[in-house]
């Protein structure tokens, strides 16, 4: 009996061992560059590189800001102005992401007095972005962050991908699975990644965004009818996203009819507490500029999206009243173009080089007026 209680308290303890190398960040050097998880490790090791000693400014969120925004251009203005201003947005952010990286910049980079945060009218429909966000916030939180994690990825007993919500372990589970599957290829991978990307690539680049939906004829919801017989491996992700516009359009909730009930559903409740309570909690001395970045008209053709976007603004336009936040709300920005705006995205989601260029060049003079500019309104709920 005693023999077995010992071998017993020796696996917990190689567990507990486990855990708190993977909490501290052991794992990360190895993690799968172009994963999630592996993401935000560049970007993390991207932050502490003593070539970036300061931050000023930020680009929160999803990869449509990543995509949609001029990084380049948006950090020589800063420059102009003796200011650093760095592009943190990644691929599956949402609200829990931007908060996580909000408390560790805080931690790290305490200088920082801003952000641009974009999301989409999309992001203020749930309050989580499934379990897959569990990846990349990762690197950045602390043990003490596992409250506002779970609210937004709850635990399920039975799904092992939640139990990343409490153990480190769990969250790199699959990320080792597949480093043990195929080690040389990893370790290449890894050589490969390290020896393209600079801090400053990273930080103030921008990524490649060429083609667009005109150009294979995607400026209805009607015109993915013709890609379903399609075989070129090239519109696969058309073909997908084609899928998920017609199920959102046909199958999305009434958002006008479910703001109208009393009391307000409890998705919708808890979305709404969580985003203005992230919000509200901003450590920053300037108010955060919130960009509702441009959506492609095709997505917006059934009823429930236009609720939708009266929802999120409902979220949002009682911070930007009480001067909390800046409010831009440039959801319909391509909507008066001739082709619906086709012409300005690359796929159903990102903004190409060409829409990346016309909407930054409208979009930079508020962030300099809001943020960079001596005299922009300090927060009224900045810490003293």
């Amino acid at each position: 009996m005693r023999a077995i209680l010992l071998k017993l308290l020796a696996a917990a303890a190689l567990l507990a061992l486990a855990e708190a190398a993977f909490r501290a960040g052991l794992w990360e050097p190895l993690a799968k560059p172009d994963s999630h998880a592996g993401t935000s490790v560049r970007l993390k090791r991207a932050l502490t590189d003593p070539a970036v000693p300061r931050i000023d400014f930020v680009t929160l969120g999803s990869s449509r800001p990543e995509y949609g925004l001029d990084h380049e251009k948006i950090a020589a203005a800063a420059r102009e102005r003796g200011l650093v201003h760095a592009n943190l947005s990644m691929p599956g952010s949402h609200w829990m992401t931007v908060g996580i990286l909000g408390e560790w910049l805080g931690r790290r980079h305490p200088e920082t007095r801003g952000a641009v945060i974009g999301l989409s009218i999309q992001d203020l429909a749930w309050a989580g972005n499934g379990d897959y966000e569990l990846g990349i916030v990762q690197p950045f939180h602390r043990l003490a962050d596992i409250p506002w994690i779970e609210k937004h990825v709850p635990f399920q007993r039975g799904d092992l991908e939640s139990y990343g919500v409490y153990s480190a372990l769990f969250a790199w589970r699959q990320d080792i699975r597949n480093f043990i599957a195929s080690p040389r290829a990893r370790l290449k991978s890894l050589r490969w990644w390290r020896t393209q990307k600079t801090p400053q690539d990273l930080l103030f680049g921008n990524p490649q965004s060429q083609g667009d939906m005109c150009a294979v004829g995607i400026d209805t919801l009607a015109a993915c009818d013709r890609l379903d017989a399609s075989t070129d491996p090239q519109l696969a992700g058309l073909k997908r996203q084609c899928t998920e516009v017609r199920a959102a359009v046909s199958g999305g909730p009434d958002y006008a009819a479910l703001m109208r009930q009393v009391p307000l559903p409890d998705a919708l409740d808890a979305t709404r507490t969580l985003v203005r309570g992230q919000l509200e909690a901003s450590h920053w001395s300037r108010p955060p500029l919130v960009v509702l970045m441009p959506v492609p008209r095709i997505w917006r053709q059934g009823e429930h999206m236009r609720g939708l976007h009266q929802w999120a603004l409902a979220v949002l336009k009682p911070l930007a009243d009480a001067g909390r936040i800046h409010l831009v709300d440039a959801t319909e920005f391509f909507d008066s173009d001739a082709d619906g705006g086709c012409s300005a995205f690359f796929d159903f989601y990102h903004q190409n080089a060409l829409g990346r260029d016309r909407f930054t060049q409208w979009l930079l003079p508020t962030i300099e007026e809001r943020l960079f500019a001596p005299a922009a309104t300090p927060s009224r709920f900045a810490p003293p």
